[in-house]
């Protein structure tokens, strides 16, 4: 859960990047949000970014109420809100799309008849998903939807025509990249807890529950050094969870033990019984030596450049638009609830 926020968050601050506009009210359509020229952008024109954006973010906010405590939309990342990021990505978002599509208008780029399918079956998930009934009760209609993914399929078609000439140097970029820094042990485990979170703190269990824990593990290794599997284990005790768990040594989320343990174990082998301070666990190695992400990092590194090169592009394309915000109107729009289906 916080690696998803740490990535949504990093996607949000990065749209903000492109949030450089000039302050002001539309005086011709005082309802519009942006003027790009004479082009006026509506409520309407946001509202797919916004129920986007708005739908994981309460997602978050669900968790970290339940869990942690407090607010996911007031939480602070670096001076701001996540619900000021996200309203200054949305607002990024759709301008930088309505750019992107008018260039590529001008340009003759166009969308074949086969992307125009694929974004109708976008269209159609989203509806099946949430309901054509609970999406017209916010406003969102088929034709909103379709005409917002359209014009993000041919921004984002516009934006690799224009990254068309720039080569990258991937030899270089590998060669800065230490791939023992981003060797990664892939495990599986079966555990059983001995602590309980409760919002941000870790509270232990009874002494009667980690003796029943310690027993109930000892016995899962003995059944296991017999030649049982896992998925029979877990059949077997109920008290008994399986998680996946991939780290790269000196993973600050995966328990010191855990990974101490993890570390002894050739592929395929099975670790004695452990203890952490959330419970007991017997490990299993299904790859001590993954390059999966060392190639992550790679690919972020070829992004970032990709980015960098796009950014000075679009700063250009930009600065040939007369942008004006309706700050009066959008200053009164409150991101987590735009979109929130009513009763």
């Amino acid at each position: 859960m916080y690696n998803k926020m740490k990535m949504q968050t990093k996607f949000l601050i990065s749209l903000t990047a492109f949030a450089l506009f000039a302050a002001g009210c539309s005086s011709n359509k005082p309802d519009s949000i942006v003027t790009l020229n004479d082009k006026n952008l509506y409520l309407q024109d946001f509202l797919y970014d916004i129920y986007d954006v708005e739908t994981e973010g309460n997602n978050l906010e669900l968790y970290f109420q339940e869990h942690l405590g407090y607010s996911y939309w007031d939480y602070d990342y670096e001076g701001s809100t996540m619900r000021e990021i996200a309203k200054n990505s949305i607002l990024a978002r759709v301008v930088m799309y309505e750019i992107l599509s008018d260039q590529a208008t001008k340009k003759g780029v166009t969308l074949t008849q086969t992307e125009r399918s694929e974004d109708e079956d976008k269209v159609k998930d989203i509806i099946k998903s949430t309901s054509e009934q609970a999406l017209n009760d916010i406003g969102i209609t088929h034709d909103i939807l379709l005409t917002s993914i359209d014009k993000i399929s041919l921004g984002d078609k516009y934006r690799s025509f224009l990254l068309t000439d720039y080569k990258i140097d991937e030899a270089a970029i590998r060669k800065n990249i230490k791939k023992d820094d981003y060797r990664e042990y892939q495990t599986e485990c079966l555990f059983i807890p001995t602590a309980k979170l409760v919002k941000d703190s870790l509270m232990p269990l009874s002494k009667a529950e980690v003796d029943q824990a310690h027993d109930t593990i000892t016995k899962v290794a003995e059944d296991l050094s017999d030649g049982e599997g896992f998925d029979s284990l877990l059949n077997e005790f109920s008290s008994l969870k399986y998680s996946t768990r991939n780290f790269i040594k000196g993973d600050s989320s995966i328990e010191e033990e855990y990974q101490s343990a993890s570390l002894l174990l050739q592929n395929n082998e099975y670790s004695p019984v452990i203890e952490t301070n959330y419970g007991y666990y017997i490990i299993h190695m299904q790859d001590n030596n993954s390059t999966e992400q060392y190639e992550k990092e790679v690919q972020t590194e070829i992004n970032a450049k990709e980015d960098e090169y796009f950014t000075s592009i679009y700063t250009k394309l930009k600065n040939q638009y007369d942008i004006t915000i309706n700050f009066d109107y959008w200053d009164k729009l409150t991101i987590g609830s735009i979109t929130t289906a009513k009763d």
